[in-house]
């Protein structure tokens, strides 16, 4: 046997160019996402699928039955409930997949899993965040309010400057449709966001007029006051809230605390929850920032393995345990909470309440899940939800103005 070293490739003038079609391309499996796609919120509300009817109605007691007295027979005064009522909203998510790519993955029955395993995995992806994103707003389906006077760069574009009040980096995603202004149907496409500045590009869509202006609020597309509602309805100080007065017995428990987050602030919270409805929070959420500030806080337990017993706060693998009168309140950060807030809820008295039914709409192709598009070569994913969220007001607070540094 001879051996050499003879470059083969100078000899007969083979290169990467002229001998590609010889080789094969070996695919691996999908890279990881390169965003964070955890809902962590969103995954702890208790959800029911038997909505049924044209809406939900039960009553809440507000107060006690005041027909009390002493020395004689008293007055008996209205019982104090409120009739809450609960009517229900659509949330949609949608993906679309090519005829001709189904077909031509059927005579391979792993690649044709992995096809529609894949179109579902991303459809319901987009759901969550979608539900994050309402579980966290007002039901306005508000993402944010122009700042200032929109630039325009020329052919239907835009770049419009989110007010600092309103931004939050996790309402953005590129590719997203949205409407701009008040009554505006008008889609716009969002191709950049420069987090840095607040400021989002935006593409008009063919057929639309709308020219963006200071002072527009932007929506997702469709949803404007269109959504379920959210936790923003814990900052209620007045009107009504499920068709229920906003007043001492039917609010949240409100604390601007102006101030860094602490443990006196904390204990303050959950025993004005507690004080006021007799439970304790179960859960808090709040910022990535002050989740932060709260493992700084509670820094010096990173390093010994403490007894629960006496202790305020404590690092675990799963996150923070704050020990509050009655038990364990467990704290985990959601990039959808603004960076100023802290909430401290009891899963027990929060329902999202569904239409039976409720997921993917599964019609045509043998109940596969796949809608075939009018008039065009396509097949189409949907996922609908008609739901509304229902949050009893007094067994949650929230705290808001909280420092950031």
């Amino acid at each position: 046997m001879s051996i050499s070293t003879t470059n083969l490739g100078a000899v007969y003038g083979l290169n990467d160019s002229n001998t590609d079609g010889l080789f094969k391309t070996k695919f691996l499996e999908l890279y990881d996402e390169t965003f964070n796609t955890s809902q962590p919120t969103w995954n702890l509300i208790p959800k029911t699928n038997d909505f049924k009817g044209k809406r939900l109605e039960f009553p809440v007691p507000t107060g006690y039955m005041m027909g009390i007295g002493s020395g004689s027979l008293p007055e008996l005064r209205t019982n104090p409930y409120g009739d809450v009522q609960i009517t229900s909203k659509k949330v949609y998510a949608v993906n679309r997949i090519d005829r001709e790519s189904v077909m031509a993955s059927l005579g391979d029955d792993g690649a044709f899993v992995r096809l529609m395993a894949e179109a579902v995995k991303r459809t319901a992806q987009a759901d969550a965040w979608n539900h994050n994103r309402i579980l966290f707003n007002d039901g306005t389906g508000s993402l944010g309010t122009i700042g200032s006077a929109p630039t325009a760069i020329g052919g239907g574009v835009w770049d419009i400057v989110i007010s600092t009040a309103t931004f939050k980096e996790a309402n953005w995603e590129e590719g997203c449709l949205v409407n701009i202004g008040a009554t505006s149907e008008d889609l716009f496409l969002v191709t950049a966001i420069t987090v840095s500045t607040r400021t989002i590009r935006v593409q008009r869509q063919a057929g639309g007029t709308t020219t963006p202006a200071n002072s527009d609020v932007v929506y997702l597309q469709g949803s404007r006051n269109n959504d379920p509602m959210g936790l923003k309805i814990l900052d209620a100080t007045g009107g009504t809230a499920y068709g229920v007065t906003v007043g001492r017995r039917w609010q949240a428990t409100q604390i601007a605390a102006g101030a860094a987050i602490s443990e006196a602030l904390l204990n303050r919270l959950m025993i004005t929850v507690e004080k006021n409805c007799g439970k304790t929070p179960n859960v808090a959420v709040t910022s990535y920032k002050q989740y932060e500030l709260l493992l700084n806080l509670f820094v010096s337990q990173k390093r010994y393995n403490l007894d629960k017993g006496g202790v305020k706060g404590r690092i675990s693998m799963s996150g923070i345990e704050f020990i509050g009168s009655q038990g364990v309140m467990n704290i985990f950060p959601d990039k959808f909470c603004e960076d100023d807030r802290f909430y401290a809820l009891n899963t027990k008295y929060i329902k999202n309440f569904r239409r039976p039914n409720t997921g993917f709409v599964k019609e045509d192709i043998g109940g596969q899940g796949y809608l075939r598009v009018v008039d065009a070569d396509q097949f189409e994913l949907r996922h609908a939800t008609y739901e509304e969220i229902f949050f009893a007001l007094p067994f949650h607070g929230v705290m808001t103005t909280l420092a950031t540094a």
